[in-house]
């Protein structure tokens, strides 16, 4: 008769769980409860009870024990109110568990719970209820877990991605990930500045539709896909209100543990600025460059073109149109080119030189090249350059003076007398 009972009292939970803490806990005798309370006894970071219908405290293994620090002639027959801490009895939390564990099929909650000599500890709890096979509730099963280290690693892994978003939200260059299939699947602050759009309207959104050429956009981070890195792509982005910002697309891939693709994480870089600086030089060295080639009229019929620095291609194509076209402006049938301020003369200089003349002569008027120095004549019979056919000159008041021959032109002193009477 006493052996049926307590097997019967082994039969109380549905659930394996409830079977293994009623067989563990209220069985006396047999090798099925001793089993169920020896794997009870041996889960010593989880600690399993059961609790009456009532929510009084019916086993208290080894586990539970060790745990919180009480023995169990301390637990056995305590409230479930005995764990809460003042709050949690103040609010009603004992009856609404047990309550939800009925309705819900369980209850869990995390936070603070005390130990015996006083020290606290994060604890993972759930209850659920203990039912016969009959439907019957007959009291609740009670787990409760040490999880104050996983808070700690999840407290850490959330501290990291915070300070990763925090990174993220930081750059001021639109970031953002994009799938194998071309979705974007996150973005950044800057990317929402730039585009316009909010972070719930941009995710999911095909990548190259916010580009001025999607079909550019596709194949740049296809190429991704491709060969894992793009740098310094160019493309142009589109904002929702039609203003566009051009971009430096950098990108590669992200992989998970095994080494599968993921993604693309890809940063697009404003280099507005940097064509404004582009542009504000490139005119800054056509400013110069004017400054450097100017031609002047000094005659009637005589211009002159002093060069300063050195000869490029660039330059010399520039120097040629301002010399030509102030010629046929001036209708000069003279030009003196001036090359004292000219550094040095190498071959490809002496070819500009000569290019040049070349080209005045075909609208048919004279150069006379003049600040030809000792060294630069030096240089240019090293390098063989045949100027023999060109009139040259030392110096710009030499030249002026060539070209006013040309022009039969005659510079005469005049007496006081004539200058008197011309000031008349």
């Amino acid at each position: 008769m006493n052996e049926s009972k307590r097997v019967r009292k082994g039969k109380t939970a549905k659930t394996s769980l409830g079977q293994a803490v009623s067989a563990g806990s209220v069985v006396s005798g047999g090798s099925e409860g001793a089993e169920a309370q020896l794997m009870l006894d041996s889960l010593m970071d989880v600690a399993v009870m059961m609790l009456d219908s009532t929510g009084a405290v019916r086993t208290w293994p080894r586990s539970a024990r060790a745990m919180m620090g009480y023995e169990a002639h301390e637990v056995i027959g305590k409230p479930l109110s005995f764990f809460c801490s003042e709050e949690e009895c103040a609010g009603g939390m004992p009856n609404q568990a047990m309550k939800e564990a009925d309705t819900a099929g369980r209850w869990e909650k995390q936070g603070l719970r005390t130990r015996k000599d006083g020290s606290t500890f994060w604890a993972n709890v759930l209850i659920y209820p203990a039912v016969e096979r009959d439907g019957r509730r007959v009291g609740y099963v009670h787990v409760t877990r040490d999880y104050t280290e996983m808070r700690g690693l999840a407290s850490a892994a959330a501290n990291v991605a915070a300070y990763t978003r925090s990174l993220i939200e930081a750059s001021p260059d639109p970031l953002l990930t994009i799938s194998p299939q071309g979705k974007i699947m996150d973005v950044n602050l800057a990317t929402i500045r730039a585009t316009g759009y909010s972070r719930d309207e941009i995710i999911g959104t095909n990548f190259s539709m916010h580009f001025t050429q999607p079909e550019l956009a596709r194949a740049g981070y296809e190429a991704v896909f491709r060969d894992s890195l793009v740098r310094d792509y160019p493309l142009e982005l589109k904002h929702r209100e039609g203003r566009v910002t051009p971009v430096l697309y950098n990108a590669s891939v992200y992989k998970d543990d095994d080494g599968t693709v993921m993604g693309v994480f890809a940063a697009a870089r404003d280099v507005t600025e940097m064509r404004r600086a582009e542009e504000r030089i490139r005119q800054q060295s056509t400013e110069i460059l004017d400054l450097s080639t100017p031609v002047m009229q000094v005659w009637k019929g005589v211009v002159v073109a002093p060069l300063i620095g050195s000869l490029d291609s660039t330059r010399t194509q520039m120097f040629m149109e301002r010399l030509l076209n102030r010629i046929v402006e001036t209708n000069s049938p003279v030009a003196l080119v001036d090359i004292m301020g000219v550094p040095t003369v190498d071959t490809q200089t002496a070819q500009h030189l000569i290019e040049t003349i070349t080209a005045v002569r075909l609208l048919g008027s004279q150069v006379v090249l003049t600040g030809v120095r000792p060294a630069i004549a030096q240089t240019l019979v090293h390098l063989a350059v045949n100027l023999s056919d060109i009139t040259t000159r030392s110096s710009l008041a030499a030249g002026l003076e060539v070209a006013l021959n040309i022009l039969e032109l005659q510079v005469v002193k005049r007496d006081r007398a004539s200058r008197r009477e011309a000031s008349l």
